[in-house]
């Protein structure tokens, strides 16, 4: 069972730099940000929280916020 509802979130990359800016907000007025690297040659990246975002968040949102990482890395 989740632990947060989420309202909003927002997966873009920051301008001159290899990572994804992701901000997470929760309806308990919550908000958390990450800077996930990436490799624009391979279209990997490295976020190790995705299980703790399943966790915190359910996992249907973890599998939506892995498809918009998905996209912005191609």
């Amino acid at each position: 069972m989740s632990e947060f509802d989420v309202t909003h979130f927002t997966v873009e990359p920051v301008e001159g730099d290899n990572q994804i800016a992701t901000t997470i907000h929760a309806s308990a007025g919550n908000k958390w940000e990450y800077g996930i690297p990436y490799s624009p040659d391979s279209g990997r990246y490295t976020f190790e929280e995705l299980d703790v975002i399943a966790m915190d968040f359910g996992d249907k949102f973890a599998e939506e916020l892995e498809e918009k990482l998905a996209e912005v890395v191609k």
